[in-house]
């Protein structure tokens, strides 16, 4: 015959007490990681972040074709200053004249692209910012409510 040992209300008592300890104790501290933890939106701010430098690095190099482009220009502005006295001079003279016009146009281009970049770069870390303090509060908050939650029910 078996005998089952029943144990004391003490000893249940006791044994409840350390499971729900260990519980307080485990969600302590998955709230203590999930405060400090960034989560996945934190990541990929901090990622597109990080990616700010090579987009200005395209608007520095933008900014340099456009000056290169205004050199052309200029060097075609010069080359229309000369004299052409002949009829091939003259057609000469006015394709020039139409490149002349066509490096403005795209030097204008260049430069209002430049400027419009600069402008969505500096927009762009205003809003990572703003999202990066909303996610941190919001962060904070879980946590503080959360800890409140599992200090109320394990005390």
């Amino acid at each position: 015959m078996t005998s089952v040992v029943i144990p004391s209300p003490a000893e249940i008592g006791a044994g409840i007490s350390l499971v729900s300890g260990g519980a307080c104790d485990m969600a302590s501290n998955a709230v203590q990681q999930f405060v400090s933890s960034p989560s996945m939106a934190e990541t990929g701010l901090n990622m597109l972040a990080s990616q700010i430098e090579v987009l200005e690095q395209l608007v520095a190099k933008l900014r340099e074709v456009s000056a290169g482009i205004e050199q052309v220009h200029d060097t075609l502005a010069a080359t229309t200053q000369l004299e052409w006295h002949s009829p091939a001079g003259q057609v000469f003279r006015e394709a020039v004249g139409q490149r002349q016009e066509h490096a403005l146009t795209l030097r204008e281009t260049s430069s209002q692209t430049a400027t419009l970049a600069s402008q969505g770069i500096d927009e762009l870390r205003v809003m990572i910012a703003s999202l990066q303090t909303l996610l941190a509060a919001a962060r904070s908050t879980l946590g503080m409510a959360a800890g409140t939650t599992v200090a109320r029910m394990c005390a």
